[in-house]
């Protein structure tokens, strides 16, 4: 049996609209014997999986929820884009480079593409990514709700097609500001560093609730949040040793993981 996982993610990170996106230790798996779900004829993961070149049956189980702000989708590609390259008994490098590929064809968000196939965190331009070599400083956890989803795609629909110079400035200096403080980790720099005005106050406005944990995680004393992709998921860095006090702030209709970058990106794996 040949069983293929690929890591969850969380895009933008503040100012890094559609170009920067973390991998995290939530999986989906992909496997061709039997174990799981069995995909059905459009499924995404099966979708992806004949694209590139697999054949016969798929089966799928994940750790993500889908239409959370997690990359489910991307994540869901790339493992199956991911099996049919280890069916052909493709390299490492070779199976990341075609997961990658596939996920941008499919859906070209490169922000959730990289991260899915390659982990960690990554730089988007165009078609090319590059991988940081550093991560974030601090404890890292995922506020996601229970019951609200959100579109990516309706999401992006509500967005301004102009932006005010003012605004561009903003979100540009903080991106700016968020490489470095990730290169020097320094933590202190991170709530500054991640914010922003081109996407995030437009979700906001249709993602109440997700608003309210935002709030809640920044006024209990956490470094930096973010919405995560288009939401309503919201990323959060906790000081060291600090971040039981801010998972006691965050609304109770929403659960908290708490995750570690992975590095890995899409792999062959043992099992499930």
């Amino acid at each position: 049996m040949t069983t293929v996982r690929a890591p969850a993610s969380s895009a933008n990170l503040g100012p890094g609209f559609d170009v920067l996106g973390l991998a995290v230790d939530r999986y989906v798996f992909a496997n061709d014997e039997g174990v799981g779900d069995l995909c059905w004829e459009d499924h995404i993961a099966r979708v992806a999986y004949e694209k590139a070149g697999g054949t016969g049956d798929i089966w799928f189980h994940f750790e993500v929820p889908p239409g959370r702000g997690m990359g489910f989708s991307a994540a869901a590609r790339a493992a199956g884009a991911a099996l049919a390259a280890a069916q052909r008994s493709a390299s490492a490098d070779e199976i990341q480079r075609q997961a990658f590929d596939i996920v941008l064809a499919l859906e070209g968000h490169g922000d959730n593409a990289a991260p899915a196939a390659y982990g960690g965190i990554h730089i988007v331009v165009d078609d090319q990514c590059h991988r940081l070599a550093t991560g974030f400083p601090g404890e890292l956890l995922l506020w996601v709700p229970r019951e609200n989803t959100t579109s990516t795609d309706e999401s992006r629909s509500v967005l301004p097609t102009m932006v005010k110079r003012s605004d561009a400035v903003y979100s540009l200096a903080r991106l700016g500001l968020l490489v470095a403080s990730l290169y020097e980790q320094n933590i202190d720099l991170l709530h500054k560093a991640t914010g922003d005005r081109l996407h995030q106050p437009t979700r906001f406005e249709n993602q109440p609730a997700t608003r309210v944990a935002y709030d809640a995680a920044l006024e209990a004393g956490a470094a930096a949040a973010w919405l995560s992709g288009s939401g309503p998921t919201i990323g959060i860095v906790a000081h060291p040793g600090r971040s039981a006090s801010v998972i006691a702030a965050l609304p109770e209709d929403g659960d908290v993981l708490q995750v570690t970058t992975d590095l890995a990106g899409a792999i062959v794996v043992e099992d499930l």
